[in-house]
């Protein structure tokens, strides 16, 4: 367990991040640190120690370690003033080598109108490619990574970044999980002249799955993450309940450190079977809370298919 602790610490000495570890304003490129799925998103992104195949990637890639058949997940998030994101995601396993994927997200928004006399209107939008890899180290442990390129672009300036993220989790006893995992390491993102460091986010986090007489399933998970250019730390709790694994209901809380950010989030998924092929439809909504003022609620659907 010494090396497990130890390999989370030197994460944060790695390459890049001295840059991030020296911000003192909010960090740069955000999309990184976008919703990575309904099934998450309605447990409050209480995720680093749950194994969720595609779901897992965006929180800690460890995550997709034990998935034994090919997954592949599309979701769509619309959120306030119009901003959308489109999310792919496959999975692929290699018995005796581990679990290969990659994925592909794209985040835009309407044009913006600068009312400048001569000049168009503004593009704004970000898409993100990913590499991932998961896989079993010992028996109850578990290795992830995720490398991405990350494409911004602010009307004529186009901007380009690469970042990583790690994770482990470990069982420790039956059906308790630990997860740990450092995302979006790397180099700051430059525009123009300016520089911001990437959203470096450190996350420890347990689950525990409860289960009964095969008809009911609840799994419940607790997150603390800090975000280490705002020096913010975040706690979430989440749950996830299945009936007959036909239908889930998920509910989770975020509360921000700072006390900026705060919120439940709500979920439901349900279950398709037709042979071999598994298809589960989740959908989530987020309610946004900013500093005691209500946002848009964010809606966020996705459909997995495994075969």
């Amino acid at each position: 367990m010494k090396r497990f602790f130890c390999l989370f610490s030197m994460l944060l000495l790695l390459p890049g991040a001295d840059a991030v570890l020296a911000g003192t304003g909010v960090s740069g490129a955000q999309v990184l640190q976008q919703q990575s799925g309904a099934r998450p998103a309605g447990m409050g992104n209480a995720f680093a120690a749950v194994s969720g195949g595609v779901y897992a990637l965006g929180i800690n890639p460890a995550g997709a370690h034990d998935l034994d058949k090919v997954e592949i997940m599309f979701m769509h998030a619309g959120g306030f003033e119009g901003i959308s994101t489109e999310k792919l995601a496959a999975l692929m396993p290699f018995p005796g080598v581990g679990v290969i994927g990659l994925q592909f997200l794209y985040r835009g928004q309407p044009n913006i109108d600068n009312n400048v006399p001569g000049e168009g209107v503004i593009e704004v939008k970000d898409m993100i490619y990913g590499l991932s890899f998961a896989g079993p180290i010992v028996a109850g442990f578990s290795l992830g990574v995720n490398a991405k390129v990350v494409s911004l672009t602010l009307g004529p300036v186009d901007t380009a970044a690469f970042s990583l993220d790690l994770g482990t989790q470990y069982e420790p006893l039956e059906n308790l999980t630990v997860g740990l995992a450092a995302r979006n390491l790397g180099p700051a993102v430059e525009f123009n002249t300016t520089e911001d460091p990437l959203p470096l986010t450190a996350v420890a986090g347990v689950s525990y799955l409860l289960t009964g007489s095969g008809r009911h399933e609840l799994n419940t998970a607790l997150d603390v993450s800090y975000l280490v250019p705002e020096e913010n730390v975040s706690l979430r709790v989440g749950g996830e309940y299945w009936f007959r694994r036909m239908l889930a209901l998920r509910l989770g809380y975020v509360y921000s450190g700072q006390g900026s950010v705060k919120g439940v989030s709500f979920g439901v998924g349900f279950r398709f079977k037709a042979g071999t092929v598994d298809m589960v439809l989740d959908y989530a909504m987020l309610p946004q809370f900013w500093e005691e003022e209500d946002f848009e609620a964010e809606n966020l659907i996705s459909l997995s298919v495994k075969f």
